[in-house]
């Protein structure tokens, strides 16, 4: 109860202040489209990465380790989509993070092996 009462004194200080400085509370709305953007641009990356890797299998064999890493990017991509959709945006935001590490080992291990 003792929270409670001073969660509402928080409040009422807070409506307060508002009412005597004139501020308006907004919501935060460009948050959440600066990440569904992010995450389109990421989908365009991925699906180009996956599908040169797909383009480099049919000419050649590719190691096991770049065959696991290609699909580990694609599952931590859909669990990425996921946490977003679940308005879980720090979770999606660190997976965001781990697919970007992934592409650029991915990229590198490519580079390795050009002649």
């Amino acid at each position: 109860e003792r929270a409670i009462d001073e969660t509402t004194r928080r409040r009422a200080k807070q409506v307060a202040y508002n009412v005597a400085h004139g501020v308006d509370p907004q919501p935060l709305r460009k948050k959440i489209a600066d990440i569904t953007d992010l995450l389109a641009r990421e989908d365009a990356d991925t699906a180009e990465l996956l599908a040169e890797s797909a383009a480099s299998a049919s000419n050649r064999r590719r190691p096991k380790a770049e065959d696991e890493l290609v699909s580990l990017i694609d599952e931590l991509t859909a669990q990425m989509h996921h946490a977003a959709a679940e308005l879980q945006f720090e979770l999606a935001a660190r997976l965001r993070d781990e697919v970007g590490d992934l592409k650029r080992e991915l990229r590198g291990m490519r580079e390795g092996q050009r002649p």
